[in-house]
Formats: structure tokens, C-alpha cells, sequence
């Protein structure tokens, strides 16, 4: 049983889009798009998509990153996008990490202190 020869070249349409088929290839793909009118729609439906798609590459007018922004914090009743700094009323994680950090280096330093060196004998 061979393959046919139409899902070969459907198959390989994209890279026939975007350039990236040998010149032997190509011609190939050409003459059978010639010959087939089914691959030739498939081809232009995708030529359609790729153009559709690349039409979503604006970018984002520049009020839309402070509304979201706004959005959560709001709904969030601040506990995102707000003030980091404020030790007071609201102690940032960060903060309770290196002081649990700093205890228990200091522990530790103090307990190497406070161990035997050497073993005498008894």
C-alpha cells in the first residue's frame, strides 16, 4: 500500500510557506498544487490562518497592563501589586524567611561554640 501522495504534501505545506524547503522539494509541492485543486485550497486556508494570525501581533494598548494591574489588587483587597516595604501591619514574607534564616545560622554558631572538641580519655 503507497502513501498518498496528497497527505504528503498537506503534511508539508507549512514548511512550504515559511521557506524552508529544499528548491528540488518545492518544485515538487508546486507542480502537484498545480495538479490538485483540493491541496491548493488546503494551501490558501492556511495562507488565510497564518495571515489571521499574524494580525494578533499588536500590542497591547497602554492602558491595559495598569488596568489588570488595578483589577487584582482590587479584588485581591491588596495583597498583590501593593506596597512590599510596609514592616508594620503587614510583615512580608520575605522578611519572616531571613530572620528565621539568621536564627538559625546563629544557632548553629553558637551550639559549634558551645560543643566538646576533643575526646579525653576517661
Amino acid at each position: 500500500m503507497t502513501a498518498d501522495p496528497a497527505n504528503h504534501v498537506v503534511e508539508r505545506l507549512s514548511s512550504y510557506l515559511d521557506g524552508e524547503l529544499p528548491d528540488d522539494d518545492k518544485r515538487a509541492i508546486d507542480q502537484h498544487l498545480r495538479a490538485c485543486p483540493p491541496c491548493g485550497g488546503e494551501l490558501e486556508r492556511l495562507r488565510a490562518t497564518v495571515g489571521g494570525l499574524a494580525a494578533l501581533k499588536r500590542r497591547a494598548p497602554a492602558h491595559f497592563l495598569p488596568s489588570i494591574q488595578q483589577q487584582i489588587h482590587t479584588r485581591s483587597r491588596g495583597r498583590f501589586f501593593g506596597r512590599r516595604w510596609m514592616l508594620f501591619g503587614r510583615i512580608p514574607f520575605e522578611w519572616i524567611s531571613l530572620v528565621m534564616i539568621i536564627a538559625m545560622l546563629l544557632y548553629y554558631i553558637v551550639s559549634l561554640q558551645s560543643a566538646p572538641t576533643g575526646v579525653s580519655p576517661g
